[in-house]
């Protein structure tokens, strides 16, 4: 059982190794890849954190599990220190990475523009709607183009433009309920699976830091 052990540990103890540097080779690409000179945005940072998280966790476990068969009887050595430290950083990286997951801005920057393009749009439809004025020339273009009877009132050509408005409206409104639903969603999924996830995380990485050490 002892020869089997001496061959085992070392491979564990490089195989964990070996994850953790793809870890840091994956964390590099993506801070790399950050503008960080763009100040609109936040970066995306929970999302690569909370998927690249289980690698090095698991990584730094098996490293662990290797050191720990090879030196049963020793507590504490160089790679469980170096273990202990990468543990703590990765649990700082994700308590650091919660914040920007629960910013309003996190989301996708394009569509929160697009969401507000289209709540303005509506607010000027309404305002169209309510100004009699313009009402009544929505009218007259629909009488002009014959989409009236050519003895209509004025009043027939009030209520068409009215209609044909308010339909307007109704769509405009219908649909920016289905982007802030959709939005809304995102939202709670960035809630349970980037912040719940990198919170989890970070509690996993402590445990493990206190484990390479005690």
């Amino acid at each position: 059982m002892g020869a089997v052990n001496s061959r085992l540990a070392p491979l564990l103890r490089w195989l964990g190794l070996t994850m953790v540097v793809i870890l840091l080779l994956q964390l590099a690409a993506v801070l790399v890849g950050i503008d960080w000179s763009d100040d609109t945005t936040l970066p995306l940072l929970t999302g690569p954190l909370v998927a690249l998280g289980p690698l090095g966790f698991l990584g730094l476990l098996v490293a662990l599990m290797g050191s720990r068969l090879e030196t049963p009887h020793r507590r504490q050595t160089p790679l469980r220190w170096v273990i202990c430290c990468l543990s703590t950083l990765l649990a700082l990286g994700m308590l650091v990475a919660i914040p920007f997951s629960l910013d309003r801005g996190a989301g996708d920057p394009l569509q929160v523009e697009n969401l507000e393009l289209g709540r303005q749009a509506l607010k000027e439809a309404r305002q169209f709607r309510d100004d009699a004025q313009q009402v009544k020339a929505v009218g007259e273009q629909l009488a002009q183009a014959g989409q009236l009877a050519a003895d209509a009132s004025d009043d027939d050509k009030i209520k068409a433009a009215e209609t044909m408005i308010d339909e307007q409206i109704a769509q405009m409104d219908q649909q920016l309920k289905r982007v802030e639903g959709q939005q809304k969603r995102q939202s709670q999924q960035r809630l349970i699976g980037g912040t719940g996830s990198a919170a989890v995380m970070a509690v996993a990485f402590v445990l493990l830091a206190l484990t390479a050490v005690l």
